[in-house]
């Protein structure tokens, strides 16, 4: 009895020097190390992933990335299929605008990091530059323009090298391949009637260089962006609440800084002592400033519909009369308005490019992102 009791604490503290000494493979192997943690080499693996998407945006061929994502994995093989989707999308849109996309960049600001056992999360923004031309131009102008991401992102790094395990994120073509994963083709439209820069354009009350000029600085994580990537900290942020799209373009038209445009009992944010302004609901809800600026007489509407109603051939089409520092707000469903965004530039054929929030856009053409059937856009010049 005695000898048995001993035989079995023997083997008892025989098993526990073997695994102290002898961990299993997989779990050594999945370990995360402190080095492994650090910010700048992750900064450097993450770039490099997403810059190797971006190259594929650029070509339009989506091999290179599979072996980037950790496909044995649903969440990783979803991700692929994700961006897949999304290289598909660009390059039928831009085709089908006579877009050759030139460079697309990925730069990465890691905001935390987070190990988690076999893998590291990370809370990051990422900054995209776009140069495009337009590929039948006999000296065709190099047009540029910034893309603001947030991501959650987790990595593995099951060989020695590190893989995509899932990558959530706000994206800029979502509405787009809500309708494009049935395998719906963009609309053919090309433009060139290249718009002069104005001198000034002061109407009224509402200075539209300034409105540009605010839109410009405070574009948040976007490139272009010349606010180190932040958003103006008088205002809440209203990311992770709805989206923060039209309370900063309420901004860029009633801010001091930027557009002026006066405030009243309706429209309004005024400012606080202490933490951020909110503004009422006609200020940061997307119907109720849509609804504002058309019942006010601050804006009209020039025509709402689909990108197809929008740009149909005609000697003006509707898209044509936009200006600087004019409104497009995106309806999903009728009566459902989604998204504001502010026509901050034209590019070299007139195209009208635009500045937002919540997805943070730097001079994007228009209509990026939004091809779903069920989007309409309102066209809204100011007054």
């Amino acid at each position: 009895m005695l000898f048995s009791k001993i035989s079995k604490f023997n083997f008892f503290v025989l098993t526990l020097i073997i695994l102290v000494c002898f961990p299993p493979l997989n779990t050594f192997a999945f370990t995360v190390t402190p080095l492994e943690t650090n910010k700048e080499l992750l900064q450097t693996e993450v770039e490099k992933i997403y810059n190797i998407r971006s190259s594929c945006l650029v070509s339009g061929d989506p091999t290179p990335l599979s072996e980037s994502f950790d496909t044995k994995k649903k969440l990783g093989k979803y991700s692929l299929e994700h961006e897949t989707m999304r290289i598909k999308y660009l390059k039928d849109w831009s085709s089908a605008r006579g877009i050759q996309f030139k460079s697309i960049k990925s730069f990465v600001r890691i905001k935390r990091i987070m190990p988690r056992g076999n893998s590291i999360r990370l809370a990051l923004e990422e900054s995209y530059k776009f140069d495009y031309i337009y590929k039948d131009d006999l000296e065709p102008k190099l047009n540029s323009f910034g893309v603001g991401i947030r991501h959650t992102t987790t990595l593995v790094k099951p060989n020695d090298k590190w893989l995509i395990s899932s990558d959530w994120y706000t994206d800029c073509f979502e509405d787009a391949l809500q309708s494009y994963a049935t395998d719906a083709q963009p609309y053919l439209y090309k433009q060139n009637n290249a718009k002069p820069i104005i001198a000034s354009m002061n109407y009224r009350a509402y200075d539209r260089l300034k409105a540009i000029a605010y839109a410009d600085k405070y574009c948040g994580a976007a490139w272009g962006s010349s606010n180190d990537f932040k958003y103006n900290p008088k205002y809440m942020d209203f990311n992770g609440a709805g989206g923060d799209c039209t309370n900063f373009v309420s901004q860029a038209l009633g801010d001091k800084e930027a557009g002026g445009l006066p405030q009243d009992g309706t429209w309004r944010c005024p400012m606080v002592k202490y933490g951020r302004a909110t503004g009422s609901r006609a200020w940061s809800n997307a119907d109720g400033l849509k609804n504002y600026l058309i019942y006010s007489g601050k804006g009209s509407v020039i025509k709402a519909g689909t990108f197809k109603e929008l740009t149909e051939a005609s000697s003006e089409p509707a898209i044509s009369k936009l200006d600087f520092g004019d409104i497009v707000c995106y309806e999903k469903g009728r009566g459902n308005i989604d998204h504001f965004a502010l026509v901050t530039s034209f590019d070299s054929h007139g195209y009208p490019l635009v500045n937002s929030h919540t997805t943070d856009r730097y001079h994007v053409p228009w209509d990026l992102g939004w091809g779903d059937k069920k989007i309409r856009f309102f066209l809204i010049k100011m007054h």
